[in-house]
């Protein structure tokens, strides 16, 4: 037997525990995200027009309103943050529609009606709040729908039928000018 002193034995025993151990390292790090709104919208159906031949529709169809297509007119997408909604407004000019023989159409005679196309998803895609024949207001905006489910946020795409009417039953005879001026818009925050 080889006998070691003892200081010698445990430097030995301190070095081989040493070479054989695995030695590990690690090292932190941090992410963070910024994630804004995002509001855009596209309109598909630029002009709406009327054709009354009868004073007592109070809520005459405009002639495009067939003819939007299920997955909407009113086409984009919205983002809000968890604590605030998002909005989709029709925006009226002052107005009033003008005659060739001086009638005018006030734009309160004007109505609108939103509801939810086919083209909506994401996070709380399905819109509240949603217009239905909301008259126009002359120089203002008008809520057509709105975007946020219980304070929860959403992120979605949107596709809202804008359909448009006008109550025809005190409105005179006459070849009415297009009027422009009229918008849709969105913000989210």
């Amino acid at each position: 037997m080889i006998r070691m002193p003892l200081r010698t034995g445990l430097a030995v025993a301190v070095l081989a525990a040493a070479c054989s151990a695995p030695a590990f390292a690690s090292g932190g790090f941090t992410m963070s995200a910024n994630v804004g709104t995002i509001a855009t919208i596209d309109v598909s159906t630029n002009a709406f027009s009327f054709n009354s031949t009868d004073n007592t529709n109070a809520h005459l169809a405009a002639n495009e309103n067939a003819s939007i297509p299920a997955a909407g007119n009113v086409t984009g997408s919205i983002r809000t943050s968890k604590a605030n909604p998002g909005y989709i407004n029709v925006v009226a000019p002052s107005g009033p529609l003008r005659g060739a023989a001086a009638g005018s159409i006030p734009i309160s005679a004007l109505q609108i009606s939103c509801s939810v196309g086919t083209g909506n998803s994401g996070i709380n895609a399905i819109p509240s709040g949603l217009a239905l024949l909301t008259a126009l207001a002359a120089g203002s905006s008008t809520l057509c729908a709105k975007y946020n489910s219980a304070a929860t946020g959403t992120s979605a795409q949107v596709g809202i039928l804008l359909s448009v009417f006008l109550d025809d039953t005190a409105i005179i005879a006459d070849r009415y000018a297009a009027l422009s001026g009229f918008s849709v818009s969105a913000s989210a925050t």
